[in-house]
Formats: structure tokens, C-alpha cells, sequence
């Protein structure tokens, strides 16, 4: 790998006063909280590589002298010069705090006798102070890994690791390395990519970590919707979607400046008709396209006015405004907090309820005259899907499925896959229904439509059944 990265990322920052044992925020005592197992401060050090294990305190000074992380790094722009800005500095939290004890590294600088990427991203690092956001994070799904796409790209690194780019956003630590440090990821070579991929896989195993959207060294200037700095890599507020728009490519929208939508988007989802005749293998967008719901672009419109967004879409914050309320890390929304000042928590759960439940009645009926049209067409109510999606009998040739189908399940997907059922955009949500539900109309030998609808707990199954495969579908073309 380019040893530079590797080597200085996490090591190049100065050094706190010395202490002898690791200390919270204010430079006094341990982490804040956490919760079960070992404590952050234990399972820090044990991240320490051999070299560095017995090594002393040695303080700012020695660190930051114009000799090393002073005044050594690229450009002559050193960490240092923006570290001492931070709020990190402001409470005696610099370089060993989370790097470890650094006189081996002072004797004898060496990215193996110190505490340097890939383990300095990992959130036990962190943890050591923000101990309860770290808890908070353990219960949300970046906490997780799904190695189905860190695995692809280790078997074919052209294809998923510089073309579709998976590892940007189901690899933490590749943000890290290679986004966020201006490298990009599509001019890597085989040997790096599998690299960053196996450390992902092996020491950094999860989809983001705190470092993924925090820059521990620096001030950014992306605010919170409250207008606080706490050093976030990229803006919580973007209403310029050309970046993310349809048709757009992986080297675009995984550069994204937004700190939830560089990854929360529909990945180029693209509505025309072009495009849903030569992709019939599964939907043009992951289970990612919330950005896209949210600000409504991305699926068929038809003619005539649409209704785009909500004060949803405006919102400071946008996404942070609901999923993170008093810096809330499990990205969980509760109709009291997320939902305020706006609705009260009845209000906000009322109208979820009503949404949800009218969407999800649109989406059920819109399947259904899908498998109805298949049935009476093909002789099976599956051949309305997408090629990767049927189970059983041979798919037809896609040429014999009309656009208006084609359509119609490009919308159904595009408003299953964002797992929201209306609630980030219900209007754009419903017209996007209500669009497919005309493409029907124009086909032959309708209607189509369902005699009755069964219990809401049976569509939900059936759609999400839906949403399942369509993710499978994901993962098995990675093994293509």
C-alpha cells in the first residue's frame, strides 16, 4: 500500500502531556461510560502493536516539533497546525491519547511501533470518552459488516473495488484511507485494493466507524442542524443532487458531500426507459436510495407535475434532523425527539401510521397487478419481475415484457428499497405509485386489479420478501 497513508494518517498528530495511564476527555480519569466487557482503556491498549507495547509518555513537545508532526507532513501543512484548533486540544486529548505512548516512535519513527492505521480507526479509540455514543453506535447497523461485498472485491478488485466502488461504502476504513484523503479509490491497483479490503475484513469490521464521518484532527466547518463543530467530514445539508442524480457513476456519487447521503443513495438509480430496457437483471438501485426518497429523484414520473419533497427534504440537517436528536449514534427515530419541534410525538406517530399504511396498501395492489398481468400473459404471476428475483420456472425473454412493466416495477422497487413506506416522502412516494399504476392501465386485457387485500402483516411479508431478494440479488451478481 502507499506507506504514506498507511503510515502518518492516525501517527501524525502531537502528542498530549504524558500520562501513565489513558485519560478521558478532560484529562481527568477514564472513558465515560460503556457498557459490558471490557473496558474501552483495556481493549485499547490491546490494539497496540508489539513494539510499542512498554513504551512511555513523551508529550507534545516532543511530538510536535517541526522535525516530525510539527511541521513534516505533506505540503507543510501539518496536522499539528490544525489539531491544536480542535476541541480535542481545548481538553488535553492529542496523539497518545489515541495512539498510544510514542518514545519507541520518537527513537525510531516506524508505522510498526506506533499506533497507526488500520487499528487506529477502530471505535474502541474513540470509545475511550465518548463511551455512551460508542453504545449507542454498537446498536446500529454501521456497527455491522457485510463481508458479501468486502469478499468481491477481494476476488475480482477491477470490477467491485475501482468500477462499482462497493468498498466506499461497505468499508469503513476505505473512506479513511482513500476519500477522505483525496485518493482515489478507481486509480488503485489490484494488490491495494485487496489489501484495504483484508483489513477491513480482519481489523476494522464494520460499515463506518466514528473516524468514517469525524476527522479527529481537525476542525471542518460542516455544522450539525444546531450549528455545532464537531469536526464532521462532510456537510449534514445538500440540496444539489446532480452529484447522486440518475444515470451518474460510482466515482461520482461515492464522493457525494453530504455525511449520510455519501453512502444513503440510490447509487445512479436511473428511470429511463434506456436504462430499464438494458438492466433487467434486478433493480438499478440498492437499499440505499433514502437521499434519493427524501429529496424525490430517481424514479418514473410521468408527465405532469410533481409534487417533489416535503419540509422533510429542507429540514436542517436533513437526515441527522430525525435519526440523530441529541447526537443520538443508533440513528434510531423517536416520534418525541426526531420529530420535534415540528409534530408533537402523537401527531408524528399518527401521521406515520396513516402513510405507512396507505403506501404500503398502494405498493401491495401495484404487485398484484403486476403478478395478474404476468399470470394471464406468461402463465406465472413471478415473470412480472426482474430476471435475478424469479424463483421459479425460466425467466422469459425480457424483450417480451412491455416498458409500461418495466416502469411500473422500477417505481415498486424504488419505493420498497427505501424501507420507509412514504414516510420520508409521502407525496413522492404515492405519485411514484400512482404512475406505475397508469402504466398498467395501457396494457391489454386489464385491469388487473386485486379482488382484496389481504391482513397488513401479510403484504408486509410479501413486500419485504420483495426487498429481501432484491438485496440478494445484490449480493449474487458480486459472485458473477
Amino acid at each position: 500500500m502507499k506507506s504514506r497513508w498507511f503510515a502518518t494518517l492516525f501517527a501524525a498528530v502531537p502528542l498530549a502531556t504524558a500520562m501513565l495511564v489513558l485519560q478521558s476527555c478532560g484529562g481527568e480519569g477514564g472513558p465515560t461510560g460503556s457498557s459490558g466487557g471490557v473496558s474501552p482503556s483495556a481493549a485499547f491498549l490491546a490494539l497496540l502493536p508489539a513494539a510499542q507495547q512498554g513504551a512511555d509518555y513523551v508529550g507534545t513537545d516532543t511530538c510536535a516539533s517541526a522535525a516530525c508532526h510539527g511541521g513534516r507532513e505533506a505540503d507543510d501543512d501539518p496536522i499539528y497546525t490544525h489539531w491544536k484548533d480542535t476541541k480535542h486540544a481545548a481538553n488535553n486529548v492529542g496523539c497518545e491519547s489515541c495512539h498510544g505512548p510514542g518514545s519507541v516512535h520518537a527513537a525510531n519513527p516506524s508505522k510498526d511501533n506506533i499506533l497507526t492505521t488500520p487499528s487506529s480507526t477502530d471505535v474502541v479509540v474513540c470509545g475511550q470518552c465518548h463511551g455512551p455514543i460508542n453504545d449507542e453506535w454498537k446498536l446500529s447497523a454501521h456497527s455491522k459488516l457485510e463481508t458479501h461485498a468486502i469478499d468481491g472485491a477481494i476476488g475480482n478488485p477491477n470490477q467491485y473495488g475501482r468500477s462499482s466502488r462497493c468498498l466506499a461504502c461497505h468499508g469503513g476504513l476505505v473512506r479513511i484511507e482513500t476519500y477522505e484523503r483525496g485518493i482515489d479509490l478507481g486509480t488503485l491497483s489490484d494488490e491495494e485494493i485487496v489489501n484495504l479490503a483484508n483489513d477491513v475484513l480482519t481489523k476494522v469490521p464494520q460499515t463506518a466507524t466514528c473516524a468514517t464521518c469525524h476527522n479527529p484532527h481537525s476542525k471542518t466547518g460542516n455544522l450539525t442542524d444546531t450549528g455545532d463543530e464537531v469536526q464532521l467530514r462532510h456537510m449534514t445539508f445538500n440540496s444539489d443532487t446532480s452529484q447522486v442524480g440518475p444515470g451518474t457513476s460510482a466515482a461520482q456519487f461515492t464522493q457525494f458531500d453530504h455525511i449520510c447521503a455519501q453512502c444513503h443513495n440510490g447509487r445512479g438509480a436511473n428511470p429511463a426507459d434506456s436504462a430499464l430496457t438494458s438492466g433487467t437483471s434486478r433493480p438499478n438501485m440498492h437499499d440505499s436510495n433514502q437521499f434519493n426518497m427524501l429529496l424525490g429523484f430517481g424514479g418514473v414520473e410521468g408527465d405532469g407535475p410533481v409534487e417533489r419533497n416535503t419540509a422533510h427534504a429542507n429540514a436542517p440537517g436533513q437526515c441527522s434532523k430525525c435519526h440523530m436528536p441529541d447526537s443520538r449514534h443508533s440513528f434510531t427515530v423517536s416520534f418525541d425527539k426526531g420529530c420535534a419541534p415540528c409534530h408533537t410525538a402523537a401527531d408524528a406517530a399518527a401521521r406515520a401510521s396513516s402513510i405507512k399504511d396507505e403506501v404500503l396498501n398502494g405498493l401491495y395492489s401495484l404487485r398484484v397487478r403486476m403478478a395478474n398481468w404476468a399470470t394471464a400473459t406468461f402463465g406465472n404471476d413471478e415473470f412480472w419481475e426482474y430476471t435475478t428475483n424469479i424463483t421459479t420456472g425460466t425467466p422469459p425473454s425480457q424483450a417480451l415484457v412491455p416498458i409500461e412493466i418495466k416502469r411500473a416495477r422500477h417505481n415498486y422497487y424504488f419505493v420498497v428499497r427505501s424501507g420507509d413506506y412514504g414516510v420520508h416522502n409521502a407525496p413522492y412516494a404515492k405519485h411514484l405509485i400512482r404512475v406505475a399504476n397508469d402504466n398498467i392501465d395501457l396494457l391489454p386485457g386489464g385491469p388487473y386489479r386485486p379482488q382484496q387485500l389481504p391482513s397488513r402483516q401479510q403484504m408486509l411479508d410479501i413486500i419485504r420478501g420483495d426487498r429481501a431478494r432484491a438485496a440478494k440479488a445484490d449480493m449474487t451478481a458480486l459472485d458473477q
